[in-house]
């Protein structure tokens, strides 16, 4: 089986390669934070325990929250991933091979790719640390002179977080994989869920458990700063509920995306029928949508948490909370344009298609950069909900109205940041339709037939 696994992997190493990129990213920032955690240790050592465990907290922080988005987007990549090689996967299964063991595989080069991962990212977290302590030396977080340092055990738990980020993150589409039909996966529609079985039902059910220990997450941060009197763990109560409300937003994507997209598409009054085919795209593809929109809500979120508190508290340091948060925000934006870039494939063949049935270029062209702008309009619309969700704990902190918060948030980078979001959402769906053209003329009829 591990000889089938390698095999495997070297072999289809290009469809793996997006999901190798985020891993390596994810993997870096954990990596540079470990140097730079032990770099403020070594310079504060004489300012006993209590600095240190202060750097220990935000180290948690900085890191739980690059694992969310890690986890986040590699979901997103790996359920694309298996569902571009699930026609190889039902040739396993018709040859004999059990489920678990499918399954198994699958987890498998996950793992090892996790583990690869960690070792690329040695060498890119010494830039990545240096830049961030010089972020953090520069914003009086921490002392001058301090520099990053290098643990050898910090490889050890980089490769625990990163295997053990992309395994779970991979863990929904392998089981999906192990469980559905052959003879489905051979016709390459299992990915789009057309069939019933009973692990569907769980699979929400877990879901919705999910949702459920977010929103209590977010509702006990509540309840702490609003009875709360140290300002230390009203501190950590808020950002712990502001990232339990991120979660809950993360949780139900796959369910709000979709119908927000449909929603959006018939609100808004029809300019033509390149409005209409978008939005039937968006609704027929709805695993596609939500894997394009999920990396974009993480990242609008973890900007609203960001500088949200900076904006409204004349107590807080702009660039201390952009230092916190900026790693995970590089994350989840690659997982983004991730996302995008492997979902090429489809798009072209979604374009062939439409000149297949006789749209002229530039119906099909509006086709796409409408597409682009329904997923860019439900990530902004979600990432808002987790603004909002951070108002809320912001307004009990300072004893302050919710209006009074909000008319303070920090519109302009919010709106620069959906700006972003809109051009590469919309660029990105372009040129992956035409990506083909790029690399070399192809008929209709190839472009029809061709796989992922």
């Amino acid at each position: 089986m591990i000889r089938l696994l390698l095999s495997d992997l070297r072999h289809h190493a290009g469809v793996w390669g997006w999901t190798a990129v985020v891993a390596v990213v994810a993997a870096a920032s954990i990596a540079g934070q470990f140097r730079v955690v032990h770099g403020i240790n070594a310079a504060a050592k004489a300012l006993g325990s209590a600095a240190e465990e202060g750097v220990d907290a935000l180290t948690g922080i900085i890191i739980a929250a690059v694992v969310i988005s890690a986890m986040t987007v590699l979901s997103s990549t790996s359920n694309l991933v298996v569902s571009q090689r699930e026609r190889d996967h039902g040739l396993w299964k018709a040859l004999g091979m059990s489920p678990s063991t499918v399954r198994l595989i699958i987890q498998g080069q996950l793992l090892v790719l996790g583990l690869l991962a960690s070792l690329a990212a040695v060498p890119l977290s010494l830039p990545i640390g240096r830049f961030m302590m010089h972020r953090l030396v520069s914003d009086g977080i921490v002392l001058p002179g301090a520099v990053p340092q290098w643990d050898p055990a910090d490889l050890i738990w980089t490769a625990i977080i990163s295997a053990g980020t992309l395994v779970m993150g991979g863990r929904g589409a392998a089981k999906r994989a192990s469980r559905t039909p052959e003879a489905l996966l051979l016709r390459g529609t299992g990915g789009q869920r057309t069939y019933r079985d009973k692990g569907r039902v769980s699979r929400g059910l877990l879901r919705l458990l999910w949702a459920i220990l977010a929103a209590s997450g977010w509702v006990a941060a509540l309840l702490i700063i609003r009875n709360g009197t140290n300002e230390e763990d009203i501190f950590m109560a808020m950002f712990n509920g502001a990232l339990s409300g991120l979660i809950l937003v993360c949780v139900l994507c796959s369910w709000l995306s979709p119908v927000l997209e449909r929603l959006l598409a018939a609100l808004i009054p029809s300019p033509g029928v390149a409005w209409h085919v978008a939005g039937r795209t968006c609704a027929l593809e709805t695993r596609r949508s939500a894997a394009t929109v999920l990396p974009f809500v993480v990242t609008i979120g973890l900007v609203a948490i960001a500088f949200g508190p900076a904006s409204v508290s004349p107590n807080v340091n702009v660039g201390a909370f952009s230092s916190l948060f900026g790693l995970p925000f590089l994350v989840s934006w690659t997982g983004g344009v991730a996302v995008i870039a492997m979902s090429a494939g489809r798009r072209r063949r979604d374009a062939a298609l439409l000149r297949a049935a006789g749209a002229v270029e530039r119906d099909v062209l509006a086709i796409e950069v409408l597409e682009g702008v329904l997923h860019a309009a439900a990530a902004t619309v979600l990432g808002l909900l987790v603004t909002v969700a951070m108002a809320v704990l912001l307004s009990e902190a300072l004893h302050r109205s919710l209006a009074g918060i909000l008319s303070d948030f920090p519109w302009m980078t919010l709106g620069l940041v959906c700006a972003a979001t809109l051009t590469t959402t919309c660029l990105a769906v372009v040129v992956s339709a035409r990506a083909g053209a790029l690399a070399g003329e192809q008929s209709l009829g190839q472009v029809l037939r061709a796989r992922d």
